[in-house]
């Protein structure tokens, strides 16, 4: 697995991540522990999870993604080779969706301690939060930089104004802003207003912002759940354009030349766009990660590109 720039920051990562949301929780452990480690084998180290994953499961309460990885990461003895990010900011229990200094510092604690690390790799604010300054929250990353208990920071389903703000906020001190930013993002576009709650969809503006400051872009749920291979799972409505028949005929085309699934051209695809969009494959199976680690040997040609982007 070949690996790309993170930002500015001079850190290599790879350039397709292993999302782990529902990793001891609807994935058991043991299926949790054989995906990543296909994923591992295949040359992958950045994983990605959160502090509240996955506390909406009945019966779990969230940090159960966190902990899981730390005893595999234990079992393993591989934290060194290993470039793990997680998340704060979304509520969970009796944690309020808050970017407050004092709960971005008491949240990374609870992290590292369930990761059983000594520090973040890229911790990200999760979302938004419009009650808290910039610069408070920002803050609040450079103290738990400047304390070696994270190394980068990066925001989540933000608008490019917000990203711009608080990465202002910071140079205005001389603190290091975010270096990346994960958002919504698939192949098929998604109608003009749609709503998509907590969630911010990755905009032209935005990959527009981003190619111009250098920051890289994580894209969450590219393969939106499985819906581009399996007639169980339905197109979510946001994507249900007068385009979206096109769109996906030109996805089934290129897969067939290729020989590889829908899945695979989408993340090839993603990784092909300019600047490089670094995806976060997920997976409830060993054999469904396998499948989508088919585009690690896809390269899209200057036609397919235009076929898909027509």
């Amino acid at each position: 697995m070949q690996k790309v720039e993170l930002g500015n920051t001079r850190e290599r990562i790879s350039c397709m991540g292993l999302g782990t949301m529902y990793f001891g929780t609807k994935t058991d452990e043991q299926t949790s522990h054989a995906i990543l480690d296909v994923y591992v084998s295949h040359g992958g180290s950045f994983l990605d999870t959160a502090n509240k994953y996955a506390s909406w499961i009945p019966g779990f309460k969230g940090g159960e993604s966190e902990q899981l990885i730390g005893r595999w990461m234990k079992q393993r003895g591989n934290r060194q080779t290993l470039f793990v990010a997680s998340k704060v900011g979304f509520p969970y229990g009796n944690i309020p969706r808050s970017l407050k200094k004092e709960i971005i510092l008491s949240e990374c604690e609870k992290s590292l301690k369930r990761l059983d690390i000594e520090t973040i790799d890229l911790y990200y604010v999760h979302a938004y939060d419009a009650g808290t300054p910039p610069e408070e929250f920002m803050e609040a990353f450079y103290q738990l930089k400047k304390s070696g208990k994270i190394r980068f920071a990066g925001a989540s389903n933000f608008h490019a104004w917000q990203l711009g703000e608080a990465n202002q906020a910071a140079k205005n001190q001389g603190w290091e802003g975010f270096s990346c930013i994960q958002q919504f993002h698939t192949y098929l576009q998604p109608a003009l207003w749609a709503d998509f709650g907590n969630q911010q969809i990755l905009t032209p503006e935005i990959q527009e912002f981003c190619s111009v400051r250098k920051l890289s872009i994580v894209a969450y749920s590219p393969l939106l759940a499985g819906a581009y291979t399996r007639n169980d799972i339905p197109l979510p409505e946001q994507f249900r354009g007068q385009n979206t028949g096109h769109k996906l005929e030109k996805l089934k085309t290129v897969a067939g030349e290729l020989g590889v699934s829908a899945n695979a051209v989408v993340l090839v695809w993603m990784m092909q766009t300019p600047p490089g969009i670094i995806p976060l494959l997920a997976g409830s199976t060993v054999s469904q990660v396998e499948e989508n680690l088919q585009s690690l040997s896809v390269t899209l040609s200057k036609k397919q590109l235009e076929q898909l982007a027509s």
